[in-house]
């Protein structure tokens, strides 16, 4: 009987034993080739990106924080590009690479449209799915103007910094929130949203449509109509027509206020919005300018 018992102790002890050296011997083996192909830690890359913030939105013009910081890391002195960062960044990324600091513009995302509930009316009853894409795949969405805001809120949901409301009907950004990171850019169907320099005294064209102006004073009270009286005020050459729309160069602009004093419609309007008033309403500014 004790011949028995031990034999079968050691019929389960052997095969455990060996299994436990192969994995021994594998293990050393693992730690061998790991040692010996072992990639190197760029720490001048793992510094840049603890810096970053992480947002991978894209709009430095890279697929993210890491495309971005392996470019500087490889001799890209432009410390500047991430608008999320900031002013903050940039110094901070300029003094870990031993660069000059870049003149950092802020900037801000802008909505070109302010076709609200006030000023449009609806083509249809729309009872589809909720959301600005799917409106506007279905005949350009159900709001009088085809070019103008849907007001679901696609672009309020991609937001990460709550810097996108609605209100009447439309989009609308604040100002004091927005990092200009782009994401709402790229969600909005109409191309509505534009990044622009971050001047709050900035005059900017709120509308997008492409009609004859007939037409769009059909569709939306305070639409271009193109009849180009801003393009004859504007002394520095800094609004030009895209076809029967009125469009203003930033850079150009120098905030002069004469395209707006002209215009019929009042399709250009003064100051980027800064958030709701107490009781409710987006309020502007036409005083404070950001230059820095």
């Amino acid at each position: 009987m004790l011949l028995v018992a031990l034999f079968a102790i050691s019929s389960i002890t052997i095969p455990i034993l060996i299994a436990s050296s192969i994995a021994l011997f594998l293990g050393i083996i693992i730690v061998i080739v790991t040692k010996i192909f072992a990639v190197p830690v760029d720490e001048r890359l793992e510094g840049i990106k603890a810096i970053l913030p992480g947002a991978n939105c894209g709009a430095c013009g890279f697929s993210g924080c890491e495309g971005y910081a392996q470019s500087m890391a490889d001799g890209d002195p432009n410390t500047g590009k991430c608008p999320v960062g900031g002013t903050e960044v940039a110094e901070e990324l300029s003094l870990f690479l031993g660069v000059a600091t870049p003149v950092f513009i802020p900037k801000v995302a802008h909505v070109h449209c302010q076709g609200t509930v006030d000023h449009t009316n609806k083509r249809f009853d729309y009872r589809g799915t909720l959301g600005c894409a799917a409106a506007h795949s279905l005949f350009s969405g159900p709001n009088s103007c085809s070019y103008g805001c849907l007001g679901f809120g696609d672009c309020e949901v991609a937001c990460p910094y709550g810097a996108i409301y609605m209100a009447n009907g439309i989009a609308h950004v604040d100002s004091d929130k927005c990092t200009a990171c782009g994401l709402c850019v790229i969600t909005c169907p109409k191309k509505l949203i534009e990044v622009i320099p971050k001047h709050l005294n900035a005059y900017t064209v709120k509308c997008k449509n492409k009609w004859p102006g007939a037409q769009t004073r059909k569709n939306c009270s305070v639409g271009c109509i193109g009849c180009q009286k801003c393009v004859k005020a504007c002394e520095f050459g800094a609004i030009t027509m895209d076809g029967p729309l009125a469009v203003i160069n930033q850079s150009k602009c120098t905030q002069c206020g004469a395209c707006e004093l002209v215009c019929p419609t009042h399709a250009i309007a003064n100051g980027l919005m800064l958030g709701l008033d107490k009781q409710g309403t987006p309020s502007h500014t036409g005083i404070v300018s950001i230059s820095q």
